[in-house]
């Protein structure tokens, strides 16, 4: 009996040893994932936030600003539910809120806000805050938080962003190739930058003036160096006749 008791005993104390374990095993993978979410919603909010920043340089439709903000917005209820004792967060969302109304009450974008990079660096920047942004709207429309027509619309917005940065990017490359003398290379970059832009039906006013810019320079450096190739035409003329003239037959008289 009493050696019953024992085994019972150990089985008992054994049970709740692996039930024990297995709690608490549970409550690591909770905690891990609970991190993990934590982690995730702050690297969207923090890469919303740095997306944002760019308003005064890219120019940001009301759709996409909404976009942001919504996307900030359900990162920090689903940080408050991972995280519900920290009470600073439930100002932030007040604060987000806020924003999301004004917004949508005065928010105008403005084109012209769009302002050249001022070196290949910036324009590196530049370019890889469109690619981020065009990755979002992609993944808020295949969340159904953004429309068909207004994705596609968007994704265009972007795509011509881009193209902006480059075009000035090259025009940059082109003028500067100019003035130190490399012709070749700023025809080449030219001509290249003409040839992207002469394919795009739905270009804005300022692809349309790049595109403008860029064939009257071309133009004008095409006219300046045939203007330098008449001039050493005639000079090879004068010499030519200098010569003709110094070695014809002298006459007897």
């Amino acid at each position: 009996m009493v050696l019953t008791l024992v085994l019972l005993a150990i089985g008992a104390l054994l049970f709740l040893t692996i039930a024990y374990n297995i709690f608490q095993q549970h409550k690591q993978k909770q905690e891990i994932d609970r991190r993990a979410i934590v982690a995730r919603q702050k690297i969207i909010i923090e890469e919303a936030e740095d997306i944002l920043l760019n308003v005064n340089r890219m120019p940001y439709s009301k759709t996409l600003i909404l976009l942001l903000q919504t996307r900030i917005l359900d990162a920090l209820r689903t940080l408050q539910q991972a995280t519900p004792n920290v009470g600073a967060i439930a100002q932030r969302i007040q604060d987000v809120e806020n924003q999301l109304k004004y917004v949508r009450e005065n928010y105008k974008g403005d084109e012209n806000s769009f302002r050249l990079p001022d070196s290949d660096r910036q324009a590196i920047q530049m370019l890889q805050t469109a690619k981020k942004l065009r990755a979002i709207v992609r993944l808020e429309h295949n969340k159904g938080k953004i429309d068909p027509q207004s994705f596609a619309a968007e994704d265009r917005r972007l795509e011509l962003m881009m193209l902006k940065v480059n075009i000035a990017n090259l025009l940059q490359k082109a003028m500067e190739a100019r003035l130190q003398n490399q012709i070749g290379t700023a025809k080449q970059l030219l001509t290249k930058g003409i040839n992207a832009l002469s394919v795009i039906r739905d270009k804005d006013a300022y692809l349309i003036a790049s595109e403008e810019e860029m064939r009257a320079t071309l133009r004008d450096i095409n006219e300046q160096q045939e203007k330098v190739s008449q001039r050493e035409r005639e000079e090879l003329q004068e010499k030519q006749d200098d010569l003709d003239v110094l070695f014809q037959p002298k006459r007897k008289w």
